[in-house]
């Protein structure tokens, strides 16, 4: 045996004596400790001791012992700070805590000579580690003290409360004791909630409901806003600097409660300083703050969400229901697009491009672009004055800004198919009249379309660009040909049209002039022997001329419509002319003759004097040539009047109508090829999900049904007629 002054090393027994003997040199070691006289201490000594006391199963003694001297000094420390006054107490018990001598400084100390006991005998019996008892105790003995705990929760709200009312207070006094009272339950926060945190939320809930209402009584919406995100930032910064982490999402959600959830409805339909007013007012950033507010509560936002909509719908409504937007397109689409720039602006700058706001702000354009099927009529006519003018002296950015902005409202209309036919038929006049202010811009514009709908929906527009490439290399090829014939009487220019590109309409040739037919003769005739098997029709109805008219004070160049020519060219022969003599002469229609005949005939243009001076036409009425004409330009284009048409401009054109009856009429038979047999529903529901360019109704469908029976494509059950057979 060997051994050491205060240790023994007998492994063979320890005797209760000598055990109690060290237990007494250990308590009087811990005392010491607890009194801050731990430097003169041997801590090597004191594990080994404790290590004796386990390893010969004194570990009860050991462990008892200690917890009995920490409660000793604890009820010395729980009447110095139950007696210490109010405006001292915070700090005196977190120097008791966390001090340079506190209880957790102690408990440390006390841990390390210990270690073994806890490492063993504590798992063993599966007793509180050594720190933890101490910490608990703690709890027991001086959080929880009668006279301590009412009076830390009372102070520590009102360090809270003073606070939020402006004062300065002691943060890191604050965080030190509310992580006291975290630590010493160990593993959860009872303690914390119990003490303080349950206390804290009714608090705050109380403060911010009289608070709120006083803002909400004495600010606008705006002004609300600003107040509430100050609160709740300092709320944030409070919970991050010295509240425990698992209060801040309670407190965050009774501050939002009071703040944000409460009074989102009504901040948002106020109608001195609401979203309506925000928006009419282009109150960007009061949006952007509101936004940002309400996203703390999601639910919130789609009273905003809903405000916006129903104010894009409404403004919508009125732009397509305002009388001078129906009389002038370009107005119209105007208007539509600064009201998708307005709220696009306030979806990116506000709402950060929130994708419900985007969805939202879609779907309520889609609305009221839709309300009137002259939408899609109008944004061709937009289309259609913008590309005859022009996009020059436009930088390339400007000019892809515009033409994405015509495009967004393509987007939107539901109609695609009718905008498809009033834009070829626009575009077919800018190309063979040449008014187009350039072709590149023109194909900028179709290549556009081509993405958004695909080859199949510009394919025609593209077949019309063909077809003037190929006329205009047709027609120097004709040129060179007749040049070596010598000077033609008559100089003729065609464009050769595709059948299915262009939208022309079947109409009576009016009989041309002996002049014009030459030409057109030997035109027909090199075109015949360059494409053989082609057959050539003349669409008169679709072309202009220029005559060279003698009048008393000169010469002038008109540029005139063909019928036009036609009919002036008959004037070579005699001044005068009944209005039934020129029909049988030119074979021009009825309702055409009139037109141009009042066109020439006009006040403004007086190239032929008409008697009676009348707009009504009879067939005895005489036609004589002016010539006393006169005009200051050598060059005049004789303008053509309107045609008046029934007011009808919101029905859907015929052929456009025969078009989706064809359409419709395909799908279901290659769902029905594909299926052969379904049910009524069913077929609807697969009809319904094609992409057909157009807002297909269930009668238009079931009509469509009805004639592919009586043309024995499909055939109903015999037994369930809500059932289709395909029919091969």
């Amino acid at each position: 045996m060997s051994g050491t002054k205060g240790f023994d090393f007998n492994s063979a027994g320890l005797t209760k004596a000598k055990a109690d003997k060290i237990w007494s040199d250990l308590k009087a070691a811990i005392v010491e400790i607890q009194n801050s006289n731990a430097a003169e201490l041997r801590f090597e000594e004191l594990y080994r001791n404790s290590y004796t006391l386990v390893l010969h199963k004194h570990g009860d003694l050991l462990y008892y012992g200690v917890k009995e001297a920490v409660k000793e000094n604890l009820l010395k420390i729980s009447i110095e700070v139950s007696g210490t006054v109010n405006a001292q107490l915070l700090e005196v018990i977190v120097e008791k805590w966390d001090g340079q001598f506190g209880h957790k400084l102690v408990m440390t100390m006390i841990q390390d000579i210990l270690m073994y006991m806890d490492k063993t005998y504590c798992r063993l019996k599966k007793k509180e580690p050594v720190y933890s008892m101490g910490l608990l105790q703690f709890k027991e003995h001086v959080v929880m003290n009668g006279n301590v705990a009412q009076r830390l929760k009372a102070l520590l709200l009102d360090e809270i409360h003073k606070e939020r009312m402006g004062q300065e207070v002691d943060r890191l006094l604050l965080k030190k004791c509310l992580s006291m009272l975290v630590e010493v339950n160990v593993r959860d926060t009872e303690v914390y909630q119990e003490v303080f945190e349950r206390e804290l939320l009714q608090t705050t809930a109380q403060f911010y409901q009289h608070e709120s209402q006083n803002f909400m009584a004495q600010n606008t919406v705006s002004d609300y806003l600003k107040k509430i995100e100050v609160r709740i930032n300092e709320e944030e910064k409070r919970a991050t600097t010295y509240l425990d982490k698992s209060t801040h999402p309670k407190l965050r959600k009774v501050v939002q409660d009071e703040l944000i959830t409460k009074y989102a409805m009504q901040l948002v339909e106020n109608k001195n300083s609401g979203c309506v007013y925000m928006f009419e007012n282009d109150k960007v950033d009061d949006l952007k703050r509101m936004f940002r507010l309400f996203s703390r509560v999601p639910q919130t936002l789609a009273h905003i969400r809903s405000s916006m909509s129903t104010l894009v719908k409404q403004t919508g409504t009125k732009i397509v229901k305002d009388p001078d937007n129906q009389k002038d397109p370009k107005r119209f689409v105007q208007q539509v697009l600064d009201c998708r720039k307005k709220f696009d602006h306030f979806v990116k700058a506000s709402f950060n491009e929130d994708r419900s706001f985007t969805r939202d702000l879609k779907v309520s354009l889609e609305h009221f672009i839709n309300l009137d099927s002259r939408a899609a009529q109008y944004l061709s006519l937009y289309l259609d004055e913008m590309m005859r003018k022009g996009l020059k002296g436009m930088t390339p950015e400007e000019r892809e800004k515009l033409l994405n902005d015509v495009i967004s409202i393509f987007r939107y209309l539901q109609d695609k198919d009718v905008f498809e036919d009033f834009y070829k038929k626009h575009l077919s006049q800018r190309l063979l009249t040449g008014n187009s202010g350039d072709r590149d811009h023109e194909k900028m514009m179709i290549s556009k379309l081509k993405a958004e709908c695909g080859h199949q929906f510009t394919s025609r527009l593209e077949g019309m660009f063909n077809d003037i490439k190929i006329s205009r290399d047709m027609m120097n090829d004709f040129k060179n040909q007749q040049s070596k014939g010598g000077a033609q009487e008559a100089d003729i220019n065609v464009t050769v049209l595709t059948t299915g590109f262009w939208p022309v309409t079947s109409s009576d040739n009016c009989k041309l002039p002996a002049e014009a037919k030459e030409a057109a003769d030997k035109f027909k005739t090199f075109y015949g022997n360059r494409n053989k098997g082609r057959r050539l029709t003349w669409q008169t109805q679709m072309g202009t001329a220029e005559l060279l008219c003698n009048f008393k004070k000169g010469r002038r160049l008109l540029a005139v419509h063909t019928y036009q020519m036609c009919i002036l060219m008959l004037y070579n022969r005699t001044e005068r002319y009944t209005y039934a003599q020129i029909e049988t002469l030119t074979g021009i229609p009825d309702k055409e003759l009139r037109r141009h005949l009042l066109s020439l005939a006009h006040p403004r243009v007086k190239v032929l004097k008409k008697l009676p001076n009348t707009k009504a036409v009879q067939a005895n009425h005489t036609f004589t040539y002016n010539q006393d004409y006169h005009s200051n330009l050598y060059r005049v284009k004789i303008p053509l009047m309107q045609m008046k048409t029934e007011s009808k401009e919101s029905k859907i054109p015929r052929s456009v109508l025969e078009e989706r009856k064809n359409r419709v009429e395909v799908v279901i038979v290659r769902v029905m090829k594909t299926r052969k047999t379904l049910d009524h529903n069913a077929l609807m529901s697969e009809v319904m999900k094609q992409s057909l360019r157009f807002a297909v109704q269930p009668l238009f469908i079931k009509k469509r049904i009805e004639s592919l029976i009586e043309r024995e494509y499909i055939e109903r059950d015999k037994d369930n007629r809500g059932v289709y057979h395909y029919l091969a």
